[in-house]
């Protein structure tokens, strides 16, 4: 199963065939009856377990604003290992083909990237395994069951109760509790990502060669975040502290060393990411950018001499961004 996109990323003017095809990973009127929370936590519970071990094959539409891409996928559970195809539909043809926590992109010109173990394992169990629906900032409910792509589904709604955060509505395919379709929505009720199974199947088996990619060629290694040059790097006794982080979001990496310039928070479902870097000549502009729900604000400070930029990128809501980049600030500390 897919998320919408991947919060990790800063996003540029122009997307390379790389970032496109990452991005097609993060990669989520009914009246509302008030259903018992356990029940709808035991929901999100068989569609956790369904995302690892349902075998399935189909045809998803994401759409992220004005922009919508298609893909073919197949998805098999056997001996306790996922393997996974996803093949671009629209546009020049790539493949992303997941076995296990291995991940690599295939492209039109025969080049395979193998990505970093463990950064891409399944997206949606990654979005709602450790997801513990917390009181004060989500309230669960149970909406009205309907059909998708001729299957019965369960509806639930997953509410945000502040401004820091997204509304996400879950549709579950009833005899599996697979997730056939997820909105995300503003506090105003606007739909602003779409993920949807426009055609699905649950075969016992799944060959091999479903799962083998289009074309072979050279593995090239790549690094999930490319380090620092060294003439960009700031005095190495900088530390960076954030004076503003949402309530109800914790660390999930943060810097614990001078040199440590990536931070990322999450509330067990909305995430976002923390970059700091010297100003550069190709630094996206001041302010912020939107792609359906994904956010990136950037925002640029001087400090002893240094200039630095900060880009915080994620699926909260701009001005939530805008208060997180602007609380970033150094931390000198005394040399050893």
């Amino acid at each position: 199963m897919l998320r919408f996109v991947l919060s990790r990323y800063t996003m540029k003017p122009a997307l390379s065939p790389m970032q496109i095809l990452l991005a097609l990973l993060f990669a989520l009127s009914s009246v509302i009856a008030r259903g018992d929370t356990s029940q709808i936590e035991v929901w999100l519970s068989r569609m956790q377990t369904a995302a690892i071990e349902q075998n399935y094959r189909g045809t998803i539409v994401i759409s992220r604003g004005n922009m919508s891409s298609s893909l073919r996928v197949v998805h098999r559970f056997a001996d306790g290992v996922e393997t996974e195809r996803l093949t671009q539909l629209d546009g020049a043809m790539g493949e992303i083909i997941r076995h296990g926590n291995n991940v690599m992109c295939v492209f039109p010109d025969n080049r395979v990237v193998q990505l970093e173990k463990n950064k891409f394992a399944n997206p949606v169990v990654k979005a709602f395994a450790d997801f513990m629906p917390d009181s004060r900032y989500y309230e669960l409910a149970l909406l009205k069951e309907q059909r998708l792509v001729n299957r019965a589904t369960v509806n639930l709604r997953v509410a945000a109760r502040d401004q820091h955060r997204y509304t996400y509505d879950l549709w579950l395919d009833k005899p599996t509790g697979l997730l056939l379709q997820s909105s995300l929505l503003d506090a105003n009720g606007k739909e602003l990502e779409r993920f949807r199974f426009t055609q699905i199947e649950f075969p016992d088996v799944i060959n091999d060669e479903e799962l083998e990619p289009m074309h072979g060629g050279k593995i090239v290694a790549h690094e999930f975040i490319p380090p620092v040059p060294v003439d960009q790097r700031w005095p190495d006794n900088v530390m960076w502290q954030v004076n503003y982080v949402p309530p109800g979001f914790d660390a999930v990496s943060a810097a614990l060393k001078p040199g440590d310039n990536v931070m990322a928070y999450s509330d067990g479902l909305a995430s976002f990411s923390i970059f700091v870097e010297r100003v550069a000549a190709d630094m996206m502009p001041e302010g912020a950018s939107m792609v359906g729900a994904t956010v990136a604000y950037a925002d640029k400070f001087e400090s002893d001499g240094h200039h630095y930029a900060v880009t915080v990128v994620g699926q909260i809501p701009a001005m939530t961004a805008m208060m997180v980049a602007e609380s970033v600030r150094p931390k000198m500390m005394e040399k050893q």
